[in-house]
């Protein structure tokens, strides 16, 4: 499953690692938009393919997060 971005904005921290075993509601990253800080939670349980953001990069809505299987 995509993790995607909810708005625009920039990745201000990345909290897990390729491997990683989440939960549902665990906060994979926190992107900053509009000068407030936003958690992106995963949406279910499983396990982080991939990464697709850096802290610093800018994102637009929808742009992918991270893939969980």
């Amino acid at each position: 499953m995509d993790v995607k971005a909810r708005v625009p904005g920039k990745i201000v921290e990345v909290r897990v690692n390729v491997g990683d075993v989440v939960k549902a509601r665990d906060i994979l990253a926190v992107e900053e938009a509009m000068k407030m800080q936003q958690p992106i939670p995963c949406p279910q349980d499983g396990v982080i393919k991939e990464i697709r953001v850096n802290v610093g990069d800018r994102v637009s809505s929808g742009d992918v997060i991270a893939v969980v299987e």
